[in-house]
């Protein structure tokens, strides 16, 4: 049985999020919140396969940083998490951030189960956990962000959530350095002109953020 060091995760978590700029932005609650996601998640493992990573010191880097580097890019107002499978990047999102209303998309019954018990266990009043496929999800609210993290190729992204896009919604994909070939085989990526945003999270090879569309800068009414 692996173990879980908790003081041991406190401190590498604590550092990977100060390397990353994002120290002030997680509280000693969120902290603590984050490890209980993580112990969780460790424990159901063990008999669900909710996730190929099994060590903690790995789990820190490989999910809850790498979830959280899209924090200074997600915009208020409602989420979306596509393909959320055990949270990612949902549930640290909404740890860091409880007032935000995130929707959790899953088919899997399993994952979908483990999805509904943190929503109690860690009390996330927030979060939202719909067990279906994105295609057939048709919000009665606006959505500000569609999250996409390892769900599917930026072509099939768009074409799984284009009836989601419009309005001023976003759509933010956390990508590996596979997104120069995936680029050059989706079809819409011209018209939609993507931003490119190199992500650093300790411990991980480069990381990216691919954007669209650009958001609105907003205006002083006072200049």
């Amino acid at each position: 049985m692996v173990e879980f060091p908790r003081e041991l995760l406190r401190r590498q978590l604590s550092d990977g999020l100060n390397a990353m700029g994002l120290g002030v932005a997680v509280d000693a609650d969120a902290l603590d919140t984050l490890l209980q996601y993580l112990a969780e998640l460790q424990r159901w493992n063990r008999s669900h396969n909710l996730t190929a990573v099994r060590d903690p010191q790995e789990m820190v880097t490989h999910h809850l940083l790498d979830s959280l580097a899209l924090l200074p890019y997600t915009p208020e107002g409602r989420l979306l998490d596509v393909g959320s499978g055990a949270g990612l990047p949902g549930v640290p999102l909404a740890i860091v951030r409880p007032a935000q209303d995130i929707v959790l998309i899953e088919p899997h019954a399993k994952k979908v189960a483990f999805l509904r018990h943190l929503r109690s266990h860690l009390g996330l009043a927030r979060v939202e956990v719909h067990a279906g496929r994105v295609e057939s999800y048709r919000p009665a609210e606006p959505i500000a962000a569609i999250l996409s993290r390892a769900t599917a190729s930026l072509a099939g992204l768009d074409a799984l959530t284009q009836h989601l896009q419009g309005g001023g919604t976003q759509v933010l994909a956390a990508k590996g350095p596979g997104w120069i070939a995936e680029l050059q085989e989706w079809p819409r990526a011209t018209e939609l002109a993507p931003e490119i945003i190199p992500l650093t999270v300790p411990g991980l090879p480069p990381r990216f953020l691919v954007r669209w569309p650009k958001p609105r800068l907003s205006t002083d009414s006072t200049g």
